[in-house]
């Protein structure tokens, strides 16, 4: 069965005229009120500090704790159909050509055909810069959407000659494919790009499959869209596929339709945004899961 894109989509001075006696007297005055604000302000200052910080260290999120092998033993020993995300398990694809360089030129591409063209949450990301242009004008009367979705495929396309290749990502290939296991690519990047990127590698021959962005922006993950065309096209049920992820669009849309999700991160934030994402196992690299496999 193979899905198509039409099938799922959603339609604060006081001022004195005292004589010396009263000055003096009010200067006494004053000093026992400076003394008494003195204190108040220290006692509150302290109380105050102190209050802060243990409220900010008693309310502080803990950091997602990684997934031990056996766990992960067991998450692989389930799945016969490993779905990849691209930029991040498979490579980084912007270590040459920067991201943010790609989204300024999108950017302004889109500011100069939309007159009250306004910028997206994440400007230095070109998926979003993308998502908003398709926001601002979902019927493209002018083709400004399929112009920068036509551009944006040749700067990642460009891209891809530089990426640089996942620390222990072609390790974590070769076990699963050892074991046994069908892999994929589910991804919002190009096609095109991906798989100038696998070919330049020679890994092309390790994914059966590879769907990348499709016309529509609104199919991008966190819509499973992408996910859903790989199970159908394989023959997999959503419980046997397991798909390793970096972003939190990859754990929405993979937790969305039950196909067990992996977090690959480093660094608290990512984990934390992971986690808050719908993501229950983590990675720290990639050699705790080739390590799982053979284990």
């Amino acid at each position: 069965m193979r899905i198509s894109a039409t099938d799922v989509l959603p339609s604060s001075d006081a001022t004195s005229d005292a004589t010396s006696t009263s000055t003096s007297a009010s200067a006494s005055a004053s000093a026992s009120t400076s003394t008494s604000t003195s204190t108040s302000t220290s006692t509150s200052t302290s109380t105050s500090t102190s209050t802060s910080t243990s409220t900010s260290t008693s309310t502080s999120t803990p950091v997602p704790a990684l997934t031990p092998a056996a766990g992960l033993r067991a998450l692989l020993s389930r799945a016969s159909l490993v779905l990849w995300d691209f930029d991040g398990p498979v490579c980084g694809l912007f270590a040459g050509l920067r991201a943010p360089a790609i989204a300024a030129e999108l950017r302004a591409m889109a500011a100069v055909r939309l007159p009250h063209w306004s910028e997206p949450d994440e400007p230095h990301d070109p998926l979003a810069v993308l998502r908003r242009a398709h926001d601002a004008v979902p019927s493209d009367p002018d083709g400004l959407v399929s112009a920068l979705r036509k551009r944006l495929e040749e700067l990642e396309t460009e891209a891809a000659a530089t990426a640089e290749p996942t620390p222990g990502a072609f390790d974590l290939m070769e076990a699963l494919l050892a074991a046994g296991k069908q892999l994929v690519i589910a991804t919002n990047n190009s096609e095109a790009a991906a798989r100038a990127y696998l070919e330049l590698h020679g890994i092309e021959k390790y994914f059966g499959a590879v769907v990348g962005r499709q016309d529509d922006p609104r199919l991008m993950k966190p819509h499973p869209y992408c996910l859903e065309r790989l199970l159908a096209e394989t023959g997999t049920a959503a419980a046997d596929g397991l798909m390793i992820g970096d972003s939190p669009a990859d754990a929405r849309a993979a937790t969305s339709i039950g196909v067990p999700f992996v977090g690959y991160g480093t660094g608290s934030v990512k984990l934390l945004r992971l986690r808050d994402a719908g993501a229950e196992y983590f990675v720290a690299d990639l050699a705790a899961m080739t390590e799982a496999v053979g284990g």
